[in-house]
C-alpha cells in the first residue's frame, strides 16, 4: 500500500449505524452549544473567551467527521454538528435570559457552519482514514485554527495569556494527533498554508459580519 493510500472504512450503511451516527451528531452539536453558553458565564474574566471561540467548535466538527464512513457523510456531519451547536447555544440563551438570536447572528454563524463544517468534517475523516500528506494536512489545519485564533485574541484582549494558551495548544496538536515523527513534521509544514487560508477566511468572515450587521 502506498503512503498516500486511503484506508477503507468498514461499512456503516445499516440502519442501526445510521441511527447511531445521527445520535452522535445530535449529541455532540447540542452539547457543544450548551457548554459554550454556560462556559461564557462560568469562566472568569478574559478566560470566558475560551468558551466563545471558534476553534473548539471546529475541533468538534473534526472529531465527529472522523467517525463518519466516508467524505460525504463527514461533510454533512460537520455542517449538522455546527448548526445544532448554534441551536443549543441560542436555546440556552432563550431559557436563561428570555431572548433569542438576531437575524444577523443566525445569518453570520449559519454561514460559518455551512463553510467550516464540511472543511473540518472532511479533515477529521482524512485524519482517521488517510495517510501521508493528506492526513498531515488535516492535522495542520486543526493546529492552524487554534494558532490563528490565539493570535487574534492576543490582538483584541488586554491580557495576552488566553491567546497565548490557544497558540500553545495549536502548537501541540501535531504532537497529539500525528502518528509518527515524519507526519508531525509534515503537519507543522502544513500549518503555514493553512494559516494563510485562515487569514483569507477571516477577512471574508469580517466582511460578512459587516454585511449582516444591519439585517
Amino acid at each position: 500500500m502506498s503512503q498516500d493510500a486511503v484506508v477503507a472504512p468498514s461499512d456503516q450503511s445499516a440502519p442501526a449505524q445510521v441511527w447511531r451516527l445521527g445520535l452522535l451528531v445530535a449529541a455532540a452539536g447540542f452539547a457543544t452549544g450548551i457548554a459554550t453558553q454556560l462556559g461564557q458565564s462560568i469562566l472568569p474574566g478574559g478566560w470566558s473567551h475560551v468558551a466563545n471561540s471558534i476553534s473548539p467548535w471546529l475541533l468538534v466538527a473534526f472529531l465527529v467527521g472522523s467517525r463518519m464512513p466516508d467524505r460525504r457523510w463527514a461533510a454533512l456531519a460537520g455542517i449538522a454538528v455546527l448548526v445544532l451547536a448554534l441551536v443549543g447555544y441560542y436555546a440556552m440563551i432563550e431559557l436563561r435570559y428570555g431572548y433569542g438570536a438576531s437575524t444577523s447572528s443566525l445569518l453570520l454563524w449559519g454561514s460559518a457552519a455551512v463553510v467550516g463544517g464540511p472543511v473540518f468534517g472532511i479533515a477529521g475523516w482524512s485524519w482517521r482514514f488517510e495517510t501521508g500528506w493528506r492526513r498531515a494536512a488535516a492535522v495542520g489545519l486543526l493546529a492552524a485554527s487554534a494558532i490563528a485564533e490565539g493570535a487574534y485574541l492576543i490582538a483584541i484582549l488586554p491580557d495576552p495569556a488566553v491567546g497565548a494558551g490557544f497558540i500553545v495548544v495549536g502548537a501541540l496538536v501535531p504532537l497529539a494527533f500525528a502518528r509518527s515523527a515524519t507526519e508531525r513534521g509534515r503537519a507543522y509544514v502544513a500549518v503555514i498554508p493553512a494559516l494563510t487560508l485562515g487569514a483569507v477566511g477571516y477577512l471574508v468572515f469580517t466582511a460578512l459580519a459587516t454585511l449582516t450587521a444591519g439585517v
